[in-house]
C-alpha cells in the first residue's frame, strides 16, 4: 500500500492511498464466487453461471462492495500507522479510480482533533461576586411575598377614586372614524378591574379615572403609541365609553408574626426572615459558581486560539438548533409554524459553535493533564440525582441514558463539571468590573450553558 499524507490545516488533512493490483484482484475473486452462488444469469443454471461472466454482469455491485471494505480498511491501517486522531464525522472519501487489472487509487478527506497545550490556568482572573443579602432586599422579597397573598375588598366609603385604587368598570371601545377596526370583545368588557396609577394602565384611563365616583359615565379617546404592543391599536386612535361600577383596594397583610405563620411554619417574623435570608443566600451562592465557571470558560476560550474541525462546528449548530426547537415546544410553539428563517439562525450560531469546541477540546486536554477521570460512582449519583429530580426510576433513567450516546455525554457532562470545579479552587479573584465587561449576546437564546458533547 502507498499512502501520501497531504497537510491542508491544522487539523484538514487528506491522503492519497493506492491498494495493490493483486490485493484488488483477489478482492474482486473472492465477491464475485459470492456473487456467483446466488446469481441469476440468461442461459445458465443458478449458480453455474462462469466466474468471467459473473464479474462483467455484476461488474459495478461489485466494485462497489469491495470499495465498502477495501477503501475503510486501508484508510484505517494508513491511520494508525501515522498515529493520527481522527474526527469520525469528518471522513469524505472521493470516488476512486479503478481500471480492470489496475491497483485501485483514491483520496480520503478528514480532520484530525488539534494538538495544542493550554496556556497559563494557574490563576484565572475572575470578578468577585457578591452572595450577601441585604437588609432592604430582604424586606422587598417580604413585601412581594405579601403582594402575592393581598385580596381585593370592595370600597365602602363614599369616596372618588385615587392612585392605587382598582376601578370597577363596564367599557366599550371602537376605532375613531377612517381608521379600520370593528368593535370587538377586547375593547369591549364588563366589571374589568383597571388599576388608577398603574403601571400598565394607559395613561388616559388613569387621567379620567382618577377623581371619578361610582355611577359615572366617561366618554374619552385613547391615542395608542406607534410601538404598542398590540399591533391592531399601534399608531391608532380609539374611543371609549365607560361606566364606574365600584371601587376595589387591594388589601395587603402586614409583615408580623401572624404572617409569618401563614407563610409557613415558622413561630414568627424574625424566624421567616431568617429562614428567607438563608434561601437567597445558597441561590445567590449557586447563581455566584455557575457565574465563575462560565468566566473560568471563557477565559480559556478567549485565550486559547486554535483551528478547531469544522464537522465538530456543525454537529454543535444542530445541537444550539435543537435545544431552541425544544425551548420553544416547551414554550407551547410549534417550531414548524413559525415564520422563521431557519439556514440564517445556524449561520449566526456558526461563531458561538466554535467557541463551544473551542471550550470542549480545551476541557477534554486539561482533564487528560490533570488526571481527572470519571468514575462508575460519579455516573450512579449523576443517575440518581436525574431521577429525583425528574421524578421517574433509577431504572428508567439508566435506560434511558444507554441510547444514542446518552451515557457518553454524561459522562462527558460529569468529567466538565469536575475539571471546572478544580479550576474554580485556583481563581484569581479580582475586585468586581476591574475586568472588561463581555458584550450581550445578539444571538437567539438557545437556552443557558452548553451542553457538553463528547467526540472521543
Amino acid at each position: 500500500m502507498k499512502a501520501e499524507l497531504t497537510d491542508i490545516s491544522q487539523v484538514k488533512k487528506r491522503l492519497d492511498i493506492e491498494i495493490p493490483q493483486d490485493v484488488v484482484s483477489a478482492e474482486i475473486t473472492t465477491v464475485a464466487r459470492e456473487f456467483a452462488k446466488r446469481a441469476r444469469v440468461p442461459g445458465f443454471r443458478p449458480g453455474r453461471a462462469p466466474l468471467g461472466v459473473v464479474k462483467n454482469r455484476y461488474k459495478d455491485d461489485i466494485l462497489s462492495e469491495i470499495y465498502q471494505h477495501l477503501l475503510p480498511r486501508y484508510f484505517n491501517d494508513a491511520v494508525r500507522e501515522r498515529q493520527l486522531d481522527v474526527v469520525e464525522a469528518s471522513t469524505i472519501f472521493e470516488p476512486p479510480e479503478y481500471a480492470n487489472g489496475s491497483s485501485l487509487s483514491f483520496q480520503v478527506g478528514f480532520e484530525i482533533f488539534p494538538a495544542f497545550e493550554v496556556n497559563d490556568y494557574s490563576e484565572i482572573p475572575v470578578e468577585e461576586i457578591a452572595t450577601e443579602v441585604t437588609d432592604e432586599e430582604l424586606q422587598a422579597y417580604l413585601r412581594n411575598l405579601a403582594e402575592e397573598r393581598a385580596q381585593m375588598a370592595p370600597v365602602e366609603e363614599d369616596r372618588p377614586l385615587r392612585a392605587g385604587d382598582f376601578a370597577e368598570i363596564t367599557f366599550t371601545g371602537s376605532l375613531a372614524d377612517g381608521q379600520k377596526g370593528t368593535v370587538d370583545e377586547k375593547l369591549s368588557r364588563e366589571k374589568a378591574l383597571c388599576e388608577v396609577g398603574g403601571e400598565t394602565t394607559v395613561k388616559e384611563f388613569t387621567e379620567n379615572l382618577t377623581g371619578a365616583a361610582v355611577g359615572n359615565e366617561l366618554s374619552f379617546e385613547v391615542v395608542y403609541r406607534a410601538d404598542y404592543p398590540e399591533k391592531r391599536l399601534a399608531g391608532k386612535t380609539a374611543r371609549y365609553d365607560l361606566k364606574i361600577e365600584g371601587i376595589k383596594q387591594k388589601n395587603r397583610p402586614e409583615l408580623n408574626d401572624e404572617f409569618a405563620q401563614e407563610v409557613g411554619d415558622y413561630e414568627n417574623l424574625d424566624a421567616l426572615r431568617t429562614a428567607v435570608r438563608q434561601n437567597m443566600e445558597k441561590h445567590r451562592k449557586e447563581d455566584a459558581n455557575q457565574q465563575v465557571r462560565d468566566s473560568l470558560l471563557r477565559w480559556l476560550e478567549d485565550n486559547n486560539d486554535f483551528e478547531v474541525p469544522d464537522s465538530l462546528v456543525q454537529q454543535q449548530v444542530q445541537t444550539r438548533i435543537q435545544r431552541l426547537v425544544r425551548n420553544l415546544a416547551q414554550q407551547g410553539m410549534n417550531p414548524r409554524g413559525l415564520d422563521v428563517d431557519w439556514d440564517k439562525i445556524s449561520s449566526d450560531q456558526y461563531d458561538h459553535a466554535v467557541r463551544d469546541v473551542r471550550g470542549i477540546l480545551i476541557l477534554e486536554r486539561l482533564a487528560e493533564k490533570e488526571g481527572v477521570a470519571v468514575t462508575s460512582e460519579d455516573t450512579e449519583n449523576q443517575i440518581r440525582a436525574m431521577a429525583e429530580e425528574t421524578g421517574q426510576s433509577v431504572q428508567a433513567i439508566r435506560e434511558a441514558m444507554s441510547q444514542n450516546d446518552g451515557m457518553e455525554r454524561m459522562r462527558g457532562q460529569i468529567r466538565n463539571n469536575k475539571i471546572l470545579e478544580l479550576l474554580r479552587d485556583r481563581v484569581k479573584f479580582v475586585p468586581a468590573g476591574s475586568l472588561t465587561p463581555e458584550p450581550e449576546n445578539p444571538a437567539v437564546n438557545l437556552g443557558d450553558s452548553p451542553e457538553p458533547e463528547v467526540w472521543k
